[in-house]
């Protein structure tokens, strides 16, 4: 049983551009004790942050993570992680904590997603190729064969017309979303490690959920049912945070949230003689992919 979350927030995330430029990433909040849902479009008052951009993103959400904040939880759409085994294949690193410290630290050297992954690319050009790919070349296989690297996360196999992490290319990708926002929950993170904040972030942290922390996860808007009336949304990004957060709310109200935290038993797209919740607690998990119940 999970305790009730007093606050929601739903993040439609942007990987374009760097973080002090305006970018179409999208914020939609629920209060449980007004009952009062919005979508957030101005960050703060004054002119530098009219907008969102992931610098003021950033920001923002470490206010809204202060000790004696409501219990919030926050959704957001980019992968947390990144398939089994990356972390020694692209940096020699163990772990999933240093994986995201050591993406972040090469995206903030290279300041956009784009020439980040670029830049991994050519640490691999001994082997011919790296993970990332960035047009429709199928025969760009050579990484994930040679590293013993999936393509797919495995909760990616669960979800249908899922993108892989690494595809940078044409039409929706979510490897900009990714980059950029493991950057951004580095910087959370490291804020944690000083003891400036405490939330829980899953599935990475451990699959159950502590009462009264705040708690961070990977949504999916295509899993939200869609809805007939979208409020104060005007273009397709605002819809995505809002439905998401509108299946939150109705989670919460017929007290069946917690099922959203089930991960069923997956038989495929397993490694050898690793225990499933460890792979799940390295790549990470999108909220909501459950097994029918019986």
């Amino acid at each position: 049983m999970i305790d009730m979350f007093e606050r929601m927030i739903s993040v439609d995330w942007s990987g374009a551009a760097t973080e002090a430029d305006s970018v179409d990433l999208r914020v939609a909040t629920y209060d449980e004790l007004t009952q009062q849902r919005q979508l957030l479009n101005r960050p703060f008052t004054n002119r530098r942050y009219a907008s969102w951009t992931r610098e003021a993103f950033r920001r923002w959400i470490v206010e809204q993570l202060s000790t004696d904040a409501p219990r919030t939880l926050i959704a957001l759409d980019f992968g947390f992680g990144l398939p089994w085994k990356s972390d020694q294949a692209l940096f020699g690193v163990t772990g999933w904590r240093e994986l995201v410290r050591t993406l972040a630290q090469r995206y903030l050297h290279s300041h956009t997603a784009r020439l980040t992954a670029q830049g991994i690319n050519e640490l691999h050009q001994n082997v011919g190729e790296g993970p990332y790919r960035f047009n429709e070349n199928r025969n760009a296989f050579g990484f994930y064969i040679d590293q013993g690297v999936s393509y797919f996360r495995l909760t990616e196999l669960c979800a249908p017309q899922a993108i892989s992490q690494w595809y940078l290319g044409s039409g929706g990708t979510v490897g900009f979303h990714t980059i950029t926002g493991l950057a951004m929950l580095n910087q959370l993170l490291s804020l944690r490690e000083q003891k400036q904040l405490d939330f829980f972030v899953w599935p990475h942290d451990g699959l159950v959920i502590p009462n009264k922390k705040h708690v961070f996860v990977e949504s999916y808007p295509s899993l939200a049912p869609s809805l007939e009336d979208y409020g104060p949304c005007t273009d397709d990004n605002q819809r995505d945070a809002w439905k998401v957060l509108d299946m939150l709310i109705k989670r919460q109200n017929d007290d069946s949230i917690g099922d959203l935290f089930d991960i069923p038993h997956i038989p495929f797209g397993r490694y050898e003689n690793v225990p499933l919740q460890d792979q799940i607690m390295f790549e990470g998990w999108i909220l909501g992919i459950v097994g029918e119940r019986q």
